[in-house]
């Protein structure tokens, strides 16, 4: 079984860009002069994450995408636990940004930056279960039953 191996081989560094490029997305959004929606390298950003997760996605859907029914218990565990990391990181995000817009309520330039903030860690809310699974997902165990 050689395909499985190269799978992960080509998850893992996809998983590693994508952790990179929301890192790299956020601080454009918290840098930038008003609203990252407007300036080119966080557009860029944006088609370079809509190519990362959907070929992520694509690399581990046997497990993300599967009917419960099609899963053993390991695996539904394994996409039911990313499922919860990523609604818990979501819930924090939105409150984190909450938190932002309380405390500099009187600075302009900051309430400027609030919504590629939340854009950019909503996007990373939705990719991380897919990031987690990409990079942590032991192929042959997934495939035992293949």
């Amino acid at each position: 079984m050689s395909h499985p191996p190269a799978r992960t081989e080509r998850a893992r560094p996809m998983a590693a860009g994508m952790a990179l490029l929301l890192a790299g997305m956020l601080a454009f959004a918290l840098t930038s002069d008003g609203n990252a929606f407007t300036h080119t390298p966080w557009v860029v950003g944006l088609c370079l994450w809509l190519l990362l997760w959907a070929a992520l996605r694509s690399l581990t859907r046997a497990v993300a995408e599967r009917p419960a029914d099609g899963l053993d218990e390991r695996e539904r565990d394994v996409r039911n636990r990313v499922g919860y990391v990523g609604y818990q990181f979501a819930v924090a995000s939105g409150m984190a940004v909450v938190l932002m817009l309380v405390v500099f309520q009187n600075h302009e330039r900051v309430l400027d930056r609030a919504p590629g903030v939340l854009a950019t860690l909503m996007l990373a809310a939705a990719a991380l279960p897919t990031v987690i699974l990409g990079w942590s997902q032991p192929d042959e165990e997934f495939e035992d039953g293949e």
